[in-house]
């Protein structure tokens, strides 16, 4: 071969050389725009904390409104769940938000892990867990808190219990 500096021959370039042993190579920059997973995540365990329990305590003040009276009526120690019949719908309503709130709580959980371990949303990952991990307790605290507060209301149409 003849030399690169001739004019008028072509000129090769230099063969690719691996950088010596023991050298670390870095990652190219990152020049994706990171998705949101922590925002995701919170936002998932804010619809499962919050508005879950939030429309089940809802359907359970009805569903003890309507059937508390009967309830306390047939003296409150044997559950037929036929008394259950007038507020099937809102008994459904409240049985979905309890299961669709579990789904979307464990859901919630695994991406708020997920994006705090690779730091995609670290902040929203964390409050994204906590929210998640309290919103079983704030779900069964409204729940009650709305059974007692409709059977309370529904005693005054049947009269004073014995």
């Amino acid at each position: 071969m003849t030399s690169p500096r001739v004019p008028g021959e072509p000129s090769f370039a230099a063969p690719h050389t691996a950088p010596p042993a023991g050298t670390f190579l870095t990652a190219p920059p990152d020049t994706k725009r990171r998705r949101p997973l922590g925002a995701l995540a919170l936002l998932l365990s804010v619809l499962a904390g919050v508005v879950a329990s939030a429309i089940g305590g809802f359907a359970a003040f009805r569903v003890a409104r309507g059937a508390g009276a009967e309830f306390l009526a047939r003296g409150g120690q044997s559950v037929d769940w036929r008394i259950l019949s007038p507020v099937r719908d809102l008994v459904l309503l409240a049985e979905v938000c309890f299961w669709a709130g579990t789904v979307l709580g464990v859901t919630a959980f695994v991406l708020g892990i997920v994006a705090t371990a690779r730091d995609r949303g670290r902040g929203a990952g964390i409050a994204a867990i906590v929210v998640s991990a309290l919103g079983p307790f704030l779900f069964a605290a409204l729940v009650f808190l709305a059974l007692t507060a409709g059977a309370s209301t529904s005693v005054g149409s049947v009269g004073s219990p014995v």
